[in-house]
């Protein structure tokens, strides 16, 4: 994780101060600053799998890609199915 730092300014709605400030005192973090760059962090997170979702979304449209994983998986069945013999064959 990366230490260095840049110091920000923000302005917030009162009332998300407010939030802020029963999280902390309830535990949630150790600041403000801390909750802060948890929330940054969370929300960064959510918009990267947004992101990744909608790429697979349109991998699902994509005919020249559908029919190169199909030609793909066809390719691996055989050996597919060996290993997973293999692997029922050491319970």
């Amino acid at each position: 994780m990366e230490k260095t730092k840049t110091r920000l300014t923000v302005d917030l709605p009162d009332h998300l101060v407010r939030q802020a400030d029963a999280a902390v005192s309830g535990g949630a973090a150790r600041s403000r600053n801390q909750l802060i760059a948890r929330a940054v962090q969370a929300y960064l997170g959510q918009l990267e799998k947004a992101r990744i979702d909608a790429e697979f979304a349109r991998m699902a449209q994509d005919a020249p890609y559908q029919t190169l994983a199909l030609e793909i998986s066809r390719e691996f069945e055989r050996t597919d199915r060996e290993a997973l013999e293999m692997g029922e064959g050491e319970r």
